[in-house]
């Protein structure tokens, strides 16, 4: 199997080879090349337009695309400018960073997942937002203990502060029975709306935690979010494939990369001496990283106490940061911090 950071390499190197200028540097070195991120057979390279010497981007991406595109194992390319910066992007665009959480099918533990991500990456110091996206059974405000009406403060709905991270859900805007029929045409209007109009503030990070499957809520979220990358996360076993496939090529299509597969409830560790045993079998996530050429970014194994801690409201990251479910969120927030672009220039 093709692992992601030997795609990214081929990119880069085939980069490389394109000088600014006869006597130039290579436009990686020279920094015009933004960002490459290489997800399964999909490739998207950011350009810095203000390092393009006639900043013509449009053409640079024509002469480009088809090179990358010649590699072996690339099937879709995009090329696209950076957005300039949060003030200048076309639309709000509310982070540095909009990290998608998604899964194949529900049941596997995605929106525990995203909360304790989202807490982690806060740990490290990073400005982080969640948006409870998962719209037919939103259970951040559940996960984070928060509930009750957003308040509004000057025209823009101020997100709650928990644990650190700022949480924005359907929870908060509609009572519990209308949030269910939340569907159609409210979609399109809605989610827009949650990105738009709530006041987040400067964020590094914003974690979406997106329904599992593939719906409208997906195109609605690609269209107005500028999701950066998303994460798919799996139960060990004989993961439905097919499921995770057909997310994975929803997000290809919308040339949102994916960062790799994360294995949730890999195995239930012993409370008293953190052995794991694995309940549903083992080697799901490999196989299917194998399968995808996606990285198999990280194994978060089930401590049975800790799911106490998620309904009481506190994320087991904060609850028991010693545990080893959270030591594994830990070491992924650190692998995905990584990918942040470390400012977004104005």
């Amino acid at each position: 199997a093709m692992t992601v950071t030997t795609l990214e390499d081929m990119v880069l190197a085939a980069l490389k080879s394109v000088t600014v200028g006869p006597d130039g540097p290579d436009i990686v070195t020279s920094g015009l090349i933004y960002d490459v991120v290489a997800t399964g057979a999909a490739v998207r390279v950011l350009l810095d337009p203000e390092k393009i010497p006639d900043g013509d981007a449009d053409s640079l991406a024509d002469f480009l695309a088809p090179m990358i595109q010649s590699l072996r194992g690339v099937e879709r390319v995009v090329i696209k400018p950076r957005p300039k910066s949060v003030a200048e992007a076309s639309s709000p665009n509310i982070a540095r960073f909009v990290l998608g959480v998604h899964s194949g099918k529900g049941g596997v533990g995605k929106s525990t997942l995203a909360a304790n991500l989202a807490v982690a990456l806060g740990l490290q110091g990073l400005k982080v937002g969640v948006l409870d996206a998962d719209v037919y059974g939103p259970s951040m405000p559940t996960l984070f203990g928060v509930s009750g009406r957003a308040e509004e403060v000057d025209g823009k709905i101020e997100p709650k502060m928990a644990h650190g991270v700022k949480l924005m859900s359907l929870g908060f805007l509609l009572p519990p029975e209308k949030a269910l029929a939340w569907r159609g045409g409210l979609i399109d209007q809605g989610l827009p709306l949650l990105l738009s109009e709530v006041a987040w503030g400067d964020l590094d990070v914003l974690v979406i935690d997106l329904p599992p499957g593939t719906s409208d809520v997906h195109l609605a979220l690609a269209k107005h979010a500028h999701l950066s990358a998303v994460l798919t996360v799996t139960t060990p076993g004989k993961i439905a494939l097919i499921d995770v496939k057909r997310g994975l090529e929803m997000f290809a299509d919308l040339a949102v990369p994916c960062l790799g597969i994360v294995e949730n409830m890999a195995g239930i560790a012993c409370g008293s001496c953190g052995h794991v045993i694995p309940l549903f079998g083992e080697g799901g996530a490999r196989a299917l990283s194998e399968e995808t050429g996606l990285s198999h970014l990280a194994s978060i194994p089930f401590v049975p106490d800790l799911s106490l801690t998620g309904d009481a409201g506190v994320p087991y990251v904060i609850a028991a940061p010693e545990s080893s479910s959270s030591r594994a969120i830990n070491a992924l927030a650190l692998q995905i911090a990584k990918r942040i672009p470390l400012e977004v220039a104005a």
